[in-house]
């Protein structure tokens, strides 16, 4: 059995982005796109300081990508006076926002970046089947699940975090192939923001999250 024990939501303005990573961390994060910001500041805010050497997978998905940064590296290429700067082409790949979040998450052991293909879609059902399946045959301690979009007008993160074993205040217990329930949740971007709300005022003792049409077994969340 499986728990889920943080659930977290952001928003920024992109241009603040530094300025908080500075004060998260002390010191700024060189040559870090927005996602990479984005992702460190949500994973920081999932795990207690206390848990983050325990080994740690990352699963995040997202409708946009590096569009910000990819748009700025073509126009450097075709319009730009001198050829872009290696760092400028490294911005256009979500894989390297693991290497440099993993400094300051020493358990990130693995990340996986699944690229949606469509704004307004998500696959929290599947990401959060495969964590519970990692977690149960003991891969890791514990699982970052995550939906990222960083864009010119908003920097937005929607963040749960899975772990085989419960703490203090561990929100609620995960089932798998679960009969169906009354209660359902869409699989939407805003995915853990309804799973909050839902447990803060809903009165079922269990919800489901809703198919997105893929295969896997149903998954729902029941109250501890």
């Amino acid at each position: 059995m499986n728990y889920l024990n943080a659930a977290c939501s952001q928003s920024y303005a992109p241009k603040d982005l530094p300025a908080v990573v500075r004060a998260v961390l002390g010191k700024p994060l060189r040559r870090a796109a927005g996602l990479t910001q984005l992702a460190l500041l949500g994973a920081l805010a999932c795990i207690p300081p206390e848990r983050r050497k325990q080994p740690t997978a990352l699963l995040w998905q997202s409708s946009h990508g590096p569009r910000l940064e990819t748009q700025a590296l073509l126009k450097e290429v075709c319009h730009g006076t001198a050829e872009p700067l290696p760092y400028d082409f490294l911005a256009t790949q979500p894989a390297i926002a693991a290497a440099q979040i993993q400094p300051f998450l020493p358990g990130l052991v693995s990340a996986t970046h699944f690229p949606l293909a469509e704004a307004g879609g998500a696959h929290w059902a599947m990401l959060l089947a495969l964590a519970d399946h990692w977690l149960t045959e003991g891969r890791y301690a514990q699982v970052l699940v995550a939906h990222l979009d960083a864009l010119a007008d908003v920097a937005a993160g929607e963040w749960l975090l899975l772990s085989r074993e419960p703490l203090e205040n561990s929100l609620c217990r995960l089932q798998i192939d679960s009969p169906p329930l009354p209660e359902t949740l869409a699989d939407s971007p805003n995915f853990p923001a309804l799973l909050c709300r839902q447990l803060a005022t809903g009165n079922a003792s269990s919800f489901q999250i809703a198919s997105s049409g893929l295969p896997g077994p149903a998954l729902a969340f029941a109250r501890l």
